[in-house]
């Protein structure tokens, strides 16, 4: 991989004291607040052996399907789309825009409390503590007729927007902040934006460039976008620019430069991928395991034509022989356009001792020989497996250093620092997490139980924002209210 020179997360402020927590574990209890009616704790002790999950689908892959449907102004004509609390946000904003047709599933428009309000000629759009959705309608309020003021939770007025606020005012938009400037809540004028010429830095978010993106093909003169800085998350820039040409906008990537065409988007059936990122927590789990075999079902068949097995990378099988070539070694990620780079979680945990094998249309995690030694990764295109891979190299006794860490305290938490203290925890008994708001967070850390024993969460729920069904499909992991 690439090696960024970012600050990197490395091992004797963390990983070293880790391990020796681990090794000298005692009886002493962990501080936590105890009585929370939403606490949980998780009964460890157990070996992860034979089971098998469906995973939920990709919310990154909903939310521009959604953002594609309004834009284009026809009916979703989508399977599997993510019931997840940051699509449902979305869908729900969208719908009290009056830009989604009413035959979006029901559940979307019931499932929270109103999000908009009217005070005087202002519409409030509440996005909560949705990222994806404050900075993919930022866009779509700018050019769409009205007054809106666009807030979400304290946290979402602590995350960046300032990037592509200076971009859409530079294509002509009127935007006002209302509190801290470069933030949420934001005043925005709907009106008529045409396109042209943009330049956007893009090393925060990725969000902020496929925001434009994904407008950019209702505009007259469409969009040549000029990107400037370190662009961080390149997969999520790449997965928009195929989500668009599937629905028949025009579009191309050369270098830093991105060029949209002014052709309208056509309505074309989608069928959503299982999220990749969800399922770095069952690796997770298969490395913290003895003996596993985890089968992930249809991740492969709906993958298929995305992620290929290498069978000049194959990887031994437990018995020591070469692996049969439907063993997963590597993914190529840039030759085959995947959409969702977090698949590269297949290649790092060959590391960590997890293999990746094809059966039909489902992919089976087992356990492989694997060597302990100082590893290091780059999560600058991925930051959302930190929390996993954070979790997991410290269960195993893992050194490692870290880099491209630099933005992961702009997501739901600091999550490098959020993991540090966590980790901190370990060697008391019982342990009480904090979730620290963010659903990597708590996903990263249950699979600790499995080593550690007895654990507890301050906020469980908070998984639902990705990944709902988490505690059911973990039910192996023994719940304790």
């Amino acid at each position: 991989m690439c090696h960024r020179n970012t600050n990197p997360a490395t091992t004797p402020s963390l990983w070293a004291q880790t391990r020796n927590l681990l090794n000298n574990r005692d009886d002493s209890s962990s501080s936590g607040d105890g009585g929370s009616q939403s606490a949980m704790t998780l009964k460890g002790g157990e070996v992860v052996r034979f089971c098998e999950v469906t995973l939920p689908a990709s919310k990154s892959e909903s939310n521009r399907a959604l953002m594609i449907s309004a834009y284009g102004g026809f009916e979703p004509d989508f399977q599997n789309l993510s019931d997840s609390h940051d699509t449902k946000v979305l869908s729900k904003a969208l719908v009290s825009i009056d830009s989604m047709p009413c035959t979006v599933p029901r559940w979307k428009c019931i499932a929270f409390d109103e999000v908009n309000d009217i005070e005087g000629k202002l519409q409030i759009i509440d996005i909560a503590d949705c990222g994806t959705a404050a900075r993919f309608l930022t866009t779509y309020l700018a050019c769409h007729e009205g007054n809106w003021l666009l807030t979400g939770a304290d946290r979402m007025k602590c995350r960046p927007m300032a990037p592509l606020v200076e971009a859409l005012r530079s294509l002509g938009a009127d935007i006002q902040y209302v509190g801290n400037e470069g933030c949420l809540p934001l005043r925005i004028k709907g009106k008529t934006i045409s396109g042209g010429k943009v330049r956007i830095d893009a090393s925060r978010s990725s969000q902020f460039a496929s925001s434009l993106l994904l407008a950019a093909p209702m505009w007259s003169q469409g969009l040549e976008m000029n990107l400037v800085g370190n662009l961080s998350s390149v997969p999520y820039l790449d997965m928009t620019l195929a989500m668009m040409q599937h629905f028949g906008a025009e579009c191309e990537k050369h270098g830093n430069t991105v060029m949209v065409s002014p052709k309208p988007y056509k309505s074309n059936g989608f069928v959503v991928d299982l999220d990749w990122s969800a399922a770095s927590y069952w690796y997770e789990m298969a490395a913290f395991s003895e003996e596993c075999e985890i089968r992930l079902k249809s991740l492969n068949s709906l993958s298929g034509s995305r992620y290929t097995p290498f069978a000049a990378h194959a990887m031994p099988t437990d018995e020591g022989r070469n692996a049969s070539t439907g063993c997963f070694g590597w993914y190529d990620i840039n030759a085959l356009s995947c959409w969702q780079g977090d698949a590269v979680i297949a290649e790092w945990m060959t590391q960590l001792g997890v293999g990746t094998f094809v059966d039909g249309n489902d992919l089976i995690l087992r356990k492989i020989p694997f060597e302990k030694r100082s590893l290091s990764f780059d999560f600058f295109d991925h930051p959302d497996l930190f929390p996993t891979v954070a979790a997991t190299c410290a269960g195993l006794h893992v050194e490692a250093c870290f880099t491209g860490v630099d933005n992961l305290h702009l997501k739901e938490s600091d999550r490098v620092e959020a993991m540090q203290q966590e980790l901190s925890k370990l060697g008391s008994h019982p342990i009480r997490f904090c979730a620290h708001g963010d659903h990597r967070i708590v996903m990263a850390l249950a699979p600790l139980s499995l080593l550690v024993g007895d654990i507890g969460f301050d906020h469980p729920e908070v998984v639902e924002k990705s990944y709902p069904t988490f505690w059911r499909d973990a039910s192996f992991l023994p719940i304790l209210r």
